[in-house]
């Protein structure tokens, strides 16, 4: 936007598109088939506490970005307008922590469990993604608060699908794309937890089970909304993904182009959900044959 020789030969469009997804951090409640501390929803809860939404999208992405607080575009349907945000909580969440079991038990700053083991966690990320590195940073400042310590591990894609796979892992911060509206069964029901299946972090809630199947199969979009919106309550009550940041898009699109339009969407991109290309450039302004 300083570049003034960039503004002058194009149009530019900062938006939220629905395709537009969330980063999130999401806690593996299973390990060699054992339940980790990530299987206690007040532990989950905690650490959401303790994560500064709207830090991250002030100093990592410059404020183009805004706080998430589940898995449906704030542009849909879907979303709860009741379910608030959870905002940093310090105070909350070093109770909540306390309540399942850790403290400080030798005055070192570190929270303990009640048998004397640190709260220490790996946290796996992509390698290579600046934006990524700079969002587990930041966190584990916010964790260190209470006593949590969180050690960034970057990793390589092939590595992170294989940790995924085996379930190997302590926690993992990724993203999802998303729409007006989206099928939680993918990341969120139960059956999706064998291997191959997108709910890599052994999350099970019967009743947000049932309510999937439910809303799947519900043609009345009135009700089918009521049902997704009961879906985040539970969601946002569960915390299996510590729900991030929402990010806008930034684009330029050069002068000549004509009919870029902004839209629910985001802009009347060619080819984006099936749509006909209506970008064009007048002959006048052509530079190119073919």
């Amino acid at each position: 936007m300083k570049d003034e020789a960039l503004l002058a030969r194009t149009n530019h469009f900062e938006y939220y598109s629905a395709r537009g997804g969330y980063i999130y951090i999401g806690w593996n409640q299973q390990r060699n088939g054992e339940p980790t501390r990530f299987a206690d929803p007040r532990v989950r809860q905690a650490l959401t506490y303790l994560t500064d939404r709207q830090r991250l999208a002030e100093e990592v992405f410059l404020g183009y970005a805004k706080p998430a607080n589940g898995p449906f575009n704030p542009l849909g349907k879907q979303i709860n307008p009741e379910v608030e945000t959870r905002t940093f909580d310090l105070a909350r969440a070093k109770s909540l922590l306390a309540e399942a079991g850790f403290e400080d038990r030798d005055g070192d700053g570190i929270v303990e469990s009640a048998e004397g083991e640190p709260f220490r966690f790996k946290l796996i990320y992509p390698a290579g993604s600046d934006d990524f590195k700079r969002v587990v940073l930041l966190l584990k400042d916010f964790y260190v608060m209470a006593g949590v310590i969180m050690e960034p591990e970057p990793t390589d894609w092939p590595l992170v699908l294989k940790a995924l796979d085996e379930k190997a892992f302590d926690a993992i911060s990724l993203g999802w794309s998303s729409s007006f509206e989206i099928d939680l069964y993918q990341f969120f029901h139960s059956s999706q937890m064998e291997t191959g299946g997108d709910n890599f972090l052994s999350y099970s809630n019967p009743e947000l089970d049932a309510l999937i199947e439910t809303a799947r199969a519900e043609m009345d979009e009135a009700r089918r909304m009521e049902i997704w919106r009961r879906c985040h309550e539970i969601i946002w009550e569960d915390q299996p993904y510590t729900f991030l940041i929402w990010r806008a898009s930034l684009n330029f699109v050069d002068g000549r182009i004509q009919n870029v339009q902004r839209t629910r969407s985001g802009l009347n991109r060619p080819g984006l959900e099936q749509t006909p290309g209506e970008w064009y450039v007048p002959a006048t302004r052509q530079k190119y044959d073919g």
